[in-house]
């Protein structure tokens, strides 16, 4: 009868590979979403895009003012 050790060792370090992806592409998600906000005020600065909609991809109130908000997204 065959060993089952071979399959056993390849299978776990599949799962292992599979869970160590997730967990990279986990961490990474927060700083795409930084990255996607400067990118915006860029582009508001640059006037391609439009204060009501930067304040509509932003998710902010209406009474704020979008230079001190990416002023602030620039800081952190």
């Amino acid at each position: 009868m065959r060993s089952n050790f071979r399959p056993n060792i390849r299978l776990a370090t599949n799962i292992l590979l599979v869970i160590g992806t997730f967990s990279i592409a986990l961490k990474i998600a927060p700083i795409a979403v930084i990255y996607q906000e400067k990118n915006l005020c860029i582009k508001y600065l640059k006037h391609q895009i439009d204060r009501d909609e930067l304040i509509k991809r932003l998710k902010i109130v209406k009474q704020a003012n979008p230079s001190s908000i990416c002023d602030s997204i620039f800081k952190s």
